[in-house]
């Protein structure tokens, strides 16, 4: 309960339906964790786009801002509130020093941008959730909306960990709730964003027989024809002993039923995880789903345990497999991979399965020696294994220009990790790990023409396009 825990979760902005093709997709074309750079202090970050600018909202003193030109060097700006407002001890009365607003989340509607937060007593489900809105982040004329909606000891819920999602039809909804009896929803009114009049506030999940319910930071969003639910499992706020992790699950209404991928209710517990720590990031959450405008990207932070257990942000690529189900791994079926010069031609190993043979190109065909898994090894980057012959395009430890490139069995040398790079236009590059080398036609239009390796330039040799299989 967020009673265990600093602030907290979450959240997103609106969002575009995202559609998945049956039939030959590009594959998004940045690496799958973003390098970001700046003032990374984060926890419970939300993100908006205003115009080309990136903003984002995060739990801490006065509720702290951040903006960025690029969604990866960030800069410090100035906290949204410059004191207390004086209604919230109507609601809430701390009597710490501790001026901490909790887990925002931004939305847009109607010509505003509408931030919600919370402000809560630690340890109680004595909270509030607040409202401000303005018409530009930039200019910074907000307003003070006042009071959404509250809790305390007579009522079973947290009134914290708002998220705003709009549905398939237009309404507007808010999911908040943080341990006590999970999460909640409740419908909004369009024209003051605030819970309808005598709208009800319905359960949509929780964890029974888990000590505290340990659930929060709900986000939903709405893609494939399919409401997706984002939680936090667990606990956050502790250093390094932090075990929050992010689990989901989807619905075919908004209101539910939400299932996992094994089919168990999360009004029953269920929830698939996402995402969980690992020996340097501990505890992962605050987690925001966000459609960029070109992808779908998973906002949240985590402690970084080289840095003294610092609450840092993290952004990545998220995709959908096959079945729909969200995921942060790309490779969910082969590509074919076909350069952008003159010659169009397609990467094909031509089924080899010597190491050290050459990569070749061919004209299309149907064949599984031009068809590559794209393997996410999690560090943004990515592994290319022949669907026909299991051999990994390896960049042989050349590194000089002209060189060609070859096919190796799939290990763990650098020579085999790739870095997927955004061109443009919908077509990336392929930079090598070991020698910083990027795979290259070479100007060539034979089949069976060798794939070289060049440094970097803007020529559409370096270019290439991905075709879902």
């Amino acid at each position: 309960m967020k009673a265990f825990m600093l602030g907290k979760t979450k959240n997103i902005v609106t969002m575009v339906l995202v559609l998945i093709m049956s039939f030959s997709i590009i594959l998004p074309t940045m690496a799958a964790e973003w390098t970001v750079s700046g003032n990374l202090e984060a926890h419970d970050p939300t993100v908006i786009k205003e115009g080309n600018t990136w903003w984002m909202f995060y739990t801490g003193d006065y509720l702290k801002v951040k903006y960025s030109s690029d969604g990866k060097n960030w800069n410090q700006g100035i906290p949204i509130f410059n004191g207390r407002l004086s209604w919230w001890s109507n609601y809430v009365n701390r009597i710490d020093n501790v001026n901490e607003v909790w887990a925002p989340d931004i939305f847009y509607h109607n010509g505003r941008f509408w931030l919600y937060y919370a402000y809560s007593e630690f340890g109680t489900n004595k909270s509030l959730i607040g409202l401000m809105s303005c018409s530009s982040i930039a200019t910074g004329d907000w307003r003070d909306d006042g009071l959404v909606i509250y809790s305390d000891s007579t009522k079973n819920y947290n009134a914290i960990d708002p998220g705003i999602t709009k549905d398939a039809s237009g309404n507007l909804w808010m999911s908040f709730g943080s341990f006590f009896s999970g999460i909640k929803l409740v419908k909004l009114d369009p024209a003051t964003m605030k819970p309808e009049s005598g709208a009800a506030i319905q359960t949509i999940a929780t964890r029974p027989g888990v000590t505290n319910n340990p659930i929060e930071g709900a986000k939903i969003v709405y893609a494939n024809g399919y409401y997706y639910m984002f939680v936090a499992f667990d606990y956050c706020c502790q250093g390094s002993n932090s075990n929050y992790k992010i689990a989901y699950g989807r619905a075919t209404s908004i209101t539910g039923t939400y299932y996992d991928k094994a089919g168990t209710s999360m009004l029953n517990g269920g929830g698939t995880i996402l995402e969980v720590g690992d020996t340097r990031w501990k505890g992962p959450g605050g987690q925001e789903p966000f459609w960029d405008g070109s992808k779908w990207i998973m906002v949240r932070h985590a402690y970084d345990s080289s840095n003294n257990n610092f609450p840092t942000l993290r952004i990545r690529d998220m995709y959908w497999d096959a079945e729909k189900w969200p995921s942060y791994n790309a490779g969910n079926g082969y590509y074919k991979i076909q350069n952008n010069g003159f010659s169009s031609l397609y990467i094909d190993g031509l089924g080899s399965t010597t190491d050290g043979a050459n990569l070749a190109q061919w004209a299309s065909s149907t064949s599984y020696n031009q068809q590559f898994d794209i393997v996410n090894l999690g560090n943004q980057y990515y592994k290319l294994i022949n669907r026909a012959t299991g051999k990994a395009i390896d960049g042989m430890g050349s590194t000089t220009a002209g060189s060609n490139a070859g096919q190796w069995s799939s290990g763990t040398s650098y020579n085999q990790q790739w870095e997927i790079i955004d061109a443009g236009g919908g077509y990336v590059k392929f930079k090598n790990r070991a020698t910083s080398l990027y795979l290259d036609n070479g100007n060539q239009s034979a089949n069976g023409s060798v794939v070289k390796q060049y440094g970097d330039s803007i020529s559409y040799n370096l270019q290439w396009k991905l075709y879902k299989q």
